[in-house]
């Protein structure tokens, strides 16, 4: 004789069991199903969620001919499946919610450590920058000097420090593109060492700057840059330091691409107008 579950007077208690089971079933589910990354409308889509299962009558799918019967183990998974089977909508919903509320306490996580990146970024030494030493407002930039848009987003960035003496910009090295562009992050870091990286920094993203090692070093020379220091910079442990920890600023914020930005709190991918730019300022430094 097989198990039974009793229809007539717990039928209440069998459809909160099947709603869990479902519930179950649709946890499991969620690691083989639906990577979405929308965040957007959880409360809106959750509500509806609600409403649906208010207005279905779950326990037509519970029910037997004769209400004085017993209801089978097999009777009822059957009775499960069709339920499934009618109602796909309501399994989908279900999934979405739960994979937006699963993003949302991700997203949640990944601000707070964030933060804490950011707090750590700002408590460190950073000798390669555009501005005055005790600018207030620091915009932190990840540039590879090879990227077409870091050029142009230089560009803009210039322009908001022309309007606004206070903003300070931190270059940190994010020689992505080749080995080309790690040549050129070299360069850079090593001409702080004696003084001359807004010298080479605003070279390496000019109109001048020429397409080969010996020529760019050429024009270095010819703007004041001593290249018998520079070479030997180059070389030396503290410019492989800096970009060790710079590569580790890249890594921290898991950034893939450049231009990359933080100013304040906000982290920007990708490039943004100048306009953009101060509107984050005024935002994050008010």
């Amino acid at each position: 004789m097989g198990i039974y579950v009793k229809k007539r007077n717990f039928a209440g208690l069998r459809l909160l069991l099947l709603i869990l089971v479902i519930t179950i079933v649709i946890t499991a589910s969620y690691y083989f199903v639906f990577q979405e990354n929308n965040l957007n409308n959880s409360n809106t889509q959750l509500e509806e969620n609600i409403n649906f299962i208010q207005e279905k009558d779950l326990s037509v799918y519970l029910k037997k001919e004769d209400m004085k019967e017993f209801l089978t183990n097999l009777e009822f998974d059957q009775s499960m499946k069709k339920f499934i089977e009618e109602n796909p909508d309501f399994i989908l919903n279900v999934l979405r919610e739960y994979q937006l509320n699963q993003n949302k306490l991700e997203q949640e996580k990944i601000n707070k450590e964030n933060i804490s990146s950011i707090q750590n970024l700002n408590l460190q030494a950073h000798p390669m920058y555009l501005g005055e030493a005790i600018g207030t407002k620091v915009i932190y930039e990840f540039v590879d000097y090879n990227c077409g848009y870091c050029e142009k987003y230089h560009q803009e960035l210039i322009n908001v420090m022309k309007e606004d003496t206070s903003v300070k910009i931190v270059i940190i090295q994010m020689p992505i593109l080749g080995n080309f562009s790690k040549d050129l992050a070299t360069i850079a870091l090593a001409s702080s060492l004696q003084g001359e990286f807004k010298t080479v920094h605003n070279y390496l993203y000019s109109s001048e700057r020429k397409s080969n090692m010996e020529d760019i070093l050429a024009d270095l020379f010819l703007k004041g840059v001593d290249l018998q220091i520079l070479k030997k910079d180059m070389d030396s442990q503290e410019v492989k330091d800096f970009l060790s920890i710079h590569k580790s600023y890249v890594d921290e914020f898991k950034f893939t691409g450049s231009p990359a930005t933080i100013i304040g709190n906000q982290i920007i991918p990708g490039f943004i107008d100048q306009s953009k730019i101060i509107e984050i300022l005024e935002k994050e430094f008010s």
